[in-house]
């Protein structure tokens, strides 16, 4: 049975060549595809950041 296809958006940006050598790396050695990664990276980065994003936007 086939996995049911999440709704999702495209996403396109640059990387800075290091960066995403390790990206690579990565994902070689993880068996992780990069989109997985990307995704799970900037959630964790949001969820992180949110609060005092919120606190700093208050202020302005």
């Amino acid at each position: 049975m086939p996995r049911e296809k999440k709704e999702a958006k495209n996403f396109a940006c640059k990387f800075d060549k290091a960066i995403f050598d390790k990206l690579e790396e990565f994902c070689r050695l993880s068996g992780m595809n990069k989109t997985n990664v990307v995704e799970r990276a900037v959630e964790k980065y949001v969820e992180e950041n949110m609060e005092l994003v919120k606190e700093v936007a208050k202020r302005l």
